[in-house]
């Protein structure tokens, strides 16, 4: 598991309960661990590709969606074109893998 700041954390842990956690630089590293076993939903980042272009999008989810449905998130965005020019914020899709959250636009191409 990686933290936000870039540590490799090794976590042991029996279902819900952690356990123990190593690799942390700081002692924000195993509340991130603890975050994230307990956590059911997470949100999601991603990119996809521009219809008549090279460059590729940058989207968020506008909420968090279930941590199961990450892999399928993943998949749609590999397929997933849209034609230019788009703006910051635009929703790209209102109801995105079936979670009832909105996927938008991190950045203006024109």
């Amino acid at each position: 598991m990686n933290c936000r700041r870039g540590c490799t954390l090794e976590v042991s842990f029996e279902g819900n309960r952690l356990i123990s956690v190593t690799g942390n630089g700081c002692g924000r590293g195993k509340a991130f661990a603890e975050r994230e076993i307990s956590e059911t939903k997470a949100r999601f980042l991603s990119e996809i590709r521009l219809i008549g272009s090279k460059e590729f999008l940058p989207v968020k989810t506008e909420k968090a969606i279930p941590k199961e449905k990450l892999s399928e998130a993943e998949a749609f965005c590999k397929g997933f074109r849209v034609p230019i020019p788009i703006r910051i914020g635009d929703v790209l899709v209102n109801d995105f893998c079936q979670t009832g959250v909105r996927l938008i636009a991190l950045k203006s191409i024109r």
